[in-house]
């Protein structure tokens, strides 16, 4: 019998199965520290097979003070550029266990890849990662109209968040914003939190996320939850992915809303039976959907550069 238009590929059955309760992140109940190296141990076979297939080449550097991960790939064409912001909740995380996501961006794209190591709470709560995420795409916007911004999960709201920051002191913008599962209210995840289906994510941890990033914090604060922040027809072309696995489901369809009454651009893509940031596995809707987003950041890139 043959597969059904767009039904879930075989190899994502099999991840999302393996996947089923392995989200058991506690931010109490073990040192910080402890959690962050157990996650990258179980990310490090991913990250060695995608620097074998792609060939990016890795470099660490610092802008406006933050360090660094930059990626070129082969062929990276001259003067473009990612900046690129990693999810794990504003606590775990860095640049490198996103690697399966921003390596291949930056092929696809053939672009160089920014991914600020932003502080991470509990040692610096907010507004520590936004000051690190803004000013890198402050240095990295200045001048150069070839920029586009990039993020997921936590860093989709890192970027939303510091655009709001930088529109509001008036500095340059990108050409356009791609958000993976942005997590753009902290203080409510919505209906899809309700069903809580998603085999990746527990609600146990997004809840505790606020607590630890923002104690204290208004969550109505748009350079907390961005999706309280100012949109308007002149806001950057966004283009937003999430599944209807997605525990944050509710939060991209909500901002689409929010985008859409504002007269932004926005276009929402939703994938059958996929997960939070499914585009870290790799499976063909993955490859899909980051195919998809490199098209569109290479349109508009294309067209921010065009004199005409």
């Amino acid at each position: 019998m043959s597969q059904r238009p767009a039904e879930m590929s075989p190899e994502a059955r099999a991840i999302q199965a393996r996947l089923e309760g392995t989200d058991v992140v506690d931010l109490s109940a073990m040192p910080i520290e402890a959690i962050r190296a157990q996650l990258r141990a179980r990310y490090q076979p991913a990250i060695d097979t995608v620097l074998a297939e792609t060939g990016v080449r890795c470099a660490r550097a610092a802008i406006a003070d933050v360090p660094c991960l930059i990626l070129d790939p082969p062929g990276a064409e001259q003067g473009r550029v990612v900046l690129y912001g990693f999810g794990g909740g504003f606590t775990v995380g860095s640049p490198e266990e996103d690697l399966p996501i921003s390596a291949r961006l930056a092929t696809l794209t053939r672009s160089r890849v920014v991914a600020p190591a932003y502080r991470l709470a509990p040692e610096y709560p907010f507004p520590a990662a936004l000051d690190d995420m803004a000013a890198v795409a402050a240095s990295l916007l200045q001048g150069r109209d070839r920029v586009a911004m990039i993020g997921e999960s936590a860093g989709a709201s890192l970027v939303l968040a510091a655009l709001h920051r930088l529109r509001g002191h008036r500095l340059p913008m990108p050409a356009c914003v791609a958000l993976m599962s942005p997590a753009t209210d902290l203080g409510e995840i919505g209906h899809s939190g309700q069903i809580a289906c998603d085999p990746s994510l527990s609600p146990l941890r997004v809840g505790q996320v606020a607590q630890v990033y923002a104690p204290g914090g208004d969550l109505t604060d748009p350079e907390i939850s961005p999706l309280f922040g100012p949109f308007d027809p002149f806001f950057p072309p966004v283009l937003l992915t999430t599944g209807t696995r997605d525990l944050f489901l509710s939060q991209a369809a909500r901002l689409a809303r929010v985008m859409r009454a504002s007269g932004a651009r926005v276009d929402l893509r939703l994938w059958e039976g996929m997960w939070h940031v499914f585009e870290f596995y790799d499976m063909p809707e993955a490859r899909a959907s980051l195919r998809e987003i490199s098209e569109f950041v290479v349109t508009r890139l294309q067209a921010a550069s065009d004199p005409c």
